[in-house]
């Protein structure tokens, strides 16, 4: 009976260190991504931008092109590469988090 727990608890930690190791590898690819967009946007020449979208009255995906001024593209650059560090910046939170966690488990 105690050996059933003990396997049961066991088989909780392994789940729980393949969660973080999970967490750990998706974040660490989502990084990545958002550092090459910043690379790219950095040698990126825009002239305008493309929105796609859903319309849940029409039922279909939308494309809206918009023509930029030299002012906007650099507002809309800005904007995205804001993002894009911001989302660089969650994806290590989240790694250090899970590496944290991994951490206590592990002891």
């Amino acid at each position: 009976m105690m050996e059933d727990k003990r396997k049961e608890e066991l088989n909780e930690r392994i789940d729980e260190i393949n969660y973080l190791e999970s967490t750990i590898d998706v974040s660490k690819g989502t990084a990545a991504n958002a550092t090459d967009m910043l690379e790219f946007l950095r040698s990126f020449k825009c002239h305008y931008v493309t929105l796609t979208g859903y319309s849940d009255n029409e039922g279909y995906k939308e494309d809206v092109h918009i023509d930029l001024s030299d002012k906007e593209v650099e507002e809309v650059q800005g904007l995205i590469e804001k993002g894009l560090r911001s989302r660089i910046e969650e994806c290590n939170d989240r790694i250090s988090k899970a590496y944290q966690e991994l951490d206590e488990l592990l002891k």
